[in-house]
C-alpha cells in the first residue's frame, strides 16, 4: 500500500494539524540542523510532534546535515537524538544530505560521516535513513553501505523511474489545507509504521507475540527471562544472554527446551516471546558464521540464505561483503529472522 505525507519545517508555519490531518497519511518533521546546539533545534519541531501524537498522525523525524567530518557527524546524531528522546516515531529518522559544503567533500569521507551518524542512531535503538537527490544517489551515495538504510529521494517529477527508494518526494509546491506555505509531499512505499513497532525503534516498546497453543519445536528463536542449569532443576538463573535458540526438546520435562549449545534450559513460564529481530553489540570478528554461532543461531549456509532474503539480498551466495552486511545488521540488533 502507497502512503502519502509531507515533511515541513519552520518554513510552513504555524500548521493547523486538525485540518491537515484529514488530508495525509504521514509526516515527516524537521528537528533541527547542524550540530548538537539549542540554537539549531528547529523552532516549530515541539509543537508538530506534539500536535502529531496528540492527533495520533504517524509521524517521522529528520535532521538537515552540515556535518564535514566524524566528529560533526556524532554531534548530529547527538543532537537529534536529544530532540526526539519523548517521542514514539513510527516513520524513520532521517538525515538530510543535500547542502552544498557536504557536496565538495569526497565520496569517501561523506560515506565516514554517515556511518558515525547512523551508528549512534541504531546504537539508541532508532530505525535511521538518508535522504538526498537523486543526483546525490546516483553520484554520491553510491556505496553499498547505503543499501542498509532506508532511502528517501527527491526527485521532481510525474514518475520517480527508479528502483532501491522506500520514499520518494515528487515535488516541493504541494498544497495541503491547513498549511498556509508551499510544502514538500512525498509516497512511502514501505509499510514503516508495522516494521518499526514490532522491531521496538524509535521508542516504541518490542511487541513480542502470544506463546503459541502447541510447544515449542527445535529451531524456534526465542526470549526469556531465567533459566535452568539442567531439564529438572527447580532453581532459576539470571541468563547473560535473554535470547537463543531451541536446539533440544525433552518431552514431559520440567523444563524441556535446552538454548544453544548450553546456554540453559527454559519452560514455557520462563519464555517471553520469539525474536523477530537478531541481535549480538558484542561481536568484536568478522565472521557471520561465527557471530551467529555464539548466540545460538544455526549458521549453515541454507540458514544465513534465508536470513540474507528476509533481509533484501535476494542473490545470496555468502561472499565476503554479504556476509559484511549482515553481520553489521547483526551487531545493530536490527537482523529479520
Amino acid at each position: 500500500m502507497v502512503r502519502e505525507g509531507i515533511d515541513v519545517s519552520q518554513y510552513q508555519g504555524i500548521i493547523d494539524w486538525e485540518k491537515v490531518k484529514n488530508h495525509i497519511d504521514f509526516a515527516i518533521l524537521r528537528a533541527g540542523y547542524g550540530q548538537d546546539i539549542p540554537g539549531q533545534d528547529d523552532p516549530t519541531f515541539r509543537r508538530n510532534a506534539d500536535e502529531c501524537t496528540r492527533l495520533g498522525i504517524p509521524f517521522g523525524v529528520y535532521l538537515y546535515s552540515y556535518a564535514q567530518n566524524e566528529r560533526e557527524a556524532l554531534s548530529e546524531a547527538r543532537h537529534l537524538i536529544r530532540l526526539i528522546a519523548d517521542y514514539k516515531m513510527a516513520y524513520p529518522v532521517y538525515l538530510d544530505l543535500e547542502d552544498p559544503r557536504i557536496g565538495r567533500l569526497t565520496n569517501d569521507q561523506i560515506e565516514k560521516n554517515c556511518r558515525v551518524w547512523a551508528d549512534e542512531m541504531a546504537r539508541h535503538n532508532y530505525f535511521p535513513g538518508f535522504y538526498a537527490s537523486y543526483y546525490w544517489w546516483t553520484t554520491k551515495l553510491t556505496s553499498g553501505f547505503f543499501t542498509r538504510y532506508t532511502k528517501w529521494v527527491a526527485r521532481y517529477a510525474d514518475v520517480l523511474g527508479a528502483e532501491g527508494f522506500d520514499m520518494w518526494q515528487y515535488t516541493d509546491k504541494g498544497f495541503v489545507e491547513g498549511i498556509n506555505a508551499p510544502v514538500d509531499r512525498n509516497y512511502a512505499y514501505r509499510d514503516f509504521p508495522t516494521e518499526i513497532k514490532a522491531g521496538g525503534f524509535n521508542n516504541f516498546e518490542l511487541s513480542t507475540p502470544e506463546p503459541p497453543e502447541n510447544n515449542y519445536e527445535v529451531g524456534d528463536h526465542v526470549t526469556f527471562d531465567r533459566v535452568f542449569i539442567s531439564s529438572e532443576s527447580t532453581i532459576p538463573l539470571i541468563p547473560y544472554m535473554n535470547h537463543g535458540t531451541i536446539t533440544r526438546v525433552v518431552s514431559q520435562a520440567r523444563n524441556p527446551y535446552l538454548i544453544g549449545n548450553g546456554l540453559g534450559w527454559v519452560n514455557r513460564d520462563s519464555i517471553t516471546g520469539t525474536l523477530r529481530y537478531l541481535s549480538h553489540p558484542t561481536y568484536q570478528g568478522d565472521s557471520l558464521t561465527d557471530a551467529l554461532t555464539e548466540i545460538g543461531v544455526d549458521a549453515s549456509f541454507a540458514s544465513r540464505k534465508s536470513i540474507a532474503n528476509k533481509n533484501g539480498i535476494d542473490d545470496y551466495t555468502g561472499s565476503a561483503r554479504q556476509n559484511l552486511e549482515l553481520l553489521q545488521l547483526l551487531k545493530e540488533g536490527r537482523l529479520k529472522q
